[in-house]
């Protein structure tokens, strides 16, 4: 793989255009939100410097170098995390395989590469890899991975060459996850995940994967299509206990839920002629409204309104299970037309 494999980050492939004809920066720190692709970015920067007969795309994917590489047995790189169940790489790893080991010429190719993942970096650690960012020796390069780059010292990021790796729109998202082996679900699937993603690759991937949140998406859905015809019964103490049971999935549920109703809303605007969320459900939605002709887009705006409600209470730590029946309540009072 080279860098035209890699979909979208045009901004970051054009910085690194001129360096892949010439000379490289010496040091790197690649950003971006967890799952945005850190690591995959992170590697293919470094197959691109450890290959003998690199391109204007990036590494040549023939030369030994990078069959070293994709073997996972490429001598001339080394990657830090810390070890499980810690949340900090050790001080004395970094010693012993960076710091011992920069001086020794690469064995292979004409670079070494170290790959870091910065957030795992305490202050000591940090001070201790500024001196080699400071004064690299020839042919060696870094690359640290980093989701917040605030936890890093001001004089590690005046160091390094930032590469921000940005949110991916949904089309890019759909063919990351059609290259990734999803091309056998459905294309409705593959939409909404992607969308739901927020641009983040590896949280589409996750959710493509996740039993739970297709579970999730039919829960709320059908809540909602079933809303009308529930009592107070069945919402104060059967819903509110499954959003109970789901408090840590929290972001997920009202999520669905605003699309949910956003799609009814969107229908009630244009006739049945909308972009919908749940497109693979349309008929479902149709059939909902013919039921509730007496519905109105004011009737959708304040449910939606109750949604956001809970939303924002959550940030100020009111009581979950009482803006839970609270949102609830006031959803099924506009629906129940």
């Amino acid at each position: 793989m080279a860098f035209r494999d890699l979909v979208g980050q045009k901004e970051v492939k054009s910085r690194l255009e001129p360096m892949l004809k010439g000379t490289f920066a010496q040091s790197f720190l690649i950003t971006g939100a967890p799952g945005i692709g850190k690591h995959t970015f992170g590697n293919e920067l470094a197959k691109a410097i450890l290959c003998q007969e690199p391109t204007e795309d990036g590494c040549c994917g023939k030369c030994p170098s990078c069959a070293y590489f994709d073997a996972g047995t490429h001598p001339d790189i080394r990657r830090f995390e810390a070890q499980k169940g810690k949340k900090s790489i050790r001080v004395e790893d970094l010693r012993s395989g960076l710091i011992a080991d920069e001086a020794v010429n690469p064995q292979i190719s004409k670079n070494k590469v170290y790959i870091i993942n910065a957030d795992q970096l305490a202050d000591v650690s940090q001070n201790l890899l500024l001196k080699s960012l400071e004064e690299p020796p020839k042919g060696v390069e870094f690359i640290l991975l980093c989701s917040d780059q605030s936890k890093l010292l001001g004089t590690i990021l005046s160091r390094v060459t930032v590469l921000p790796l940005h949110p991916y729109t949904t089309e890019e998202i759909e063919q990351i996850l059609k290259a990734s082996g999803k091309e056998d679900a459905s294309e409705e699937k593959v939409k909404f995940c992607a969308e739901f993603s927020s641009g983040i690759p590896g949280k589409a991937l996750s959710l493509m994967e996740d039993e739970e949140f297709s579970a999730e998406r039919e829960h709320i859905f059908d809540l909602v299509m079933e809303m009308p015809k529930m009592s107070y019964t069945d919402i104060l103490i059967d819903e509110v206990s499954y959003w109970n049971d789901n408090s840590d999935r929290v972001d997920e549920l009202l999520l669905l839920l605003q699309w949910t109703l956003g799609d009814i809303a969107t229908l009630l605007a244009s006739a049945s002629k909308g972009v919908l969320k749940n497109q693979d459900k349309k008929d479902k939605l149709i059939s909902f409204l013919s039921d509730a002709r007496g519905l109105t887009l004011i009737n959708m705006s304040n449910a939606v309104n109750a949604v956001t409600e809970f939303s924002k209470g959550l940030k100020v730590n009111v009581s979950y299970d009482a803006a839970c029946s609270s949102m609830l309540l006031k959803i099924h009072k506009e629906l129940k037309q």
